[in-house]
């Protein structure tokens, strides 16, 4: 009798619905802006590594032989693609705060009779084409300076 007071009452803790306490880890597109602000991350921390080798080289250099002005130009370089990384950081980090906030909020509305389900299907879909679009005129954009213009019509 004990046993299958302990079964039933075993049965009805695993069968209550707990909430979670973080959604965001089950959805897609939270899970790839993490990865992406990583990646800025760590691409900008590399750059200014660059950036201190840069300096180091330009207290080396050797004046009137050109090195100066070619290092200079490297620091400039080197500067403006830190602006860059910078401003794509702090993109992903509050993209990534909204992520968080709309995660709580939406995982709140599927608990509730007649909300939508968690995670939508429908919205990574969606947000899978936008980033492969994106992705795709990127490449599109870098390769396109290197392809050869020829007469219409002598393509092979």
């Amino acid at each position: 009798m004990k046993f299958i007071i302990f079964v039933a009452l075993a049965l009805i803790i695993t069968a209550c619905n707990a909430k979670d306490t973080h959604p965001e880890h089950l959805d897609v597109i939270y899970g790839d802006l993490m990865a992406e602000l990583a990646l800025v991350s760590s691409a900008l921390a590399a750059e200014e590594a660059e950036l201190s080798g840069f300096k180091n080289e330009l207290a080396l250099a050797v004046p009137q032989t050109g090195q100066i002005k070619y290092i200079n130009k490297k620091i400039s370089d080197s500067l403006e693609k830190i602006n860059v990384l910078t401003q794509r950081k702090q993109y992903f980090k509050i993209k990534v705060e909204q992520r968080l906030l709309q995660a709580h909020a939406r995982y709140e509305e599927s608990l509730i009779a007649g909300g939508k389900p968690w995670p939508d299907q429908q919205e990574i879909s969606l947000y899978k084409s936008v980033v492969k679009f994106q992705r795709d005129r990127f490449s599109w954009e870098k390769t396109k300076g290197t392809k050869k213009i020829v007469p219409r019509g002598t393509e092979k």
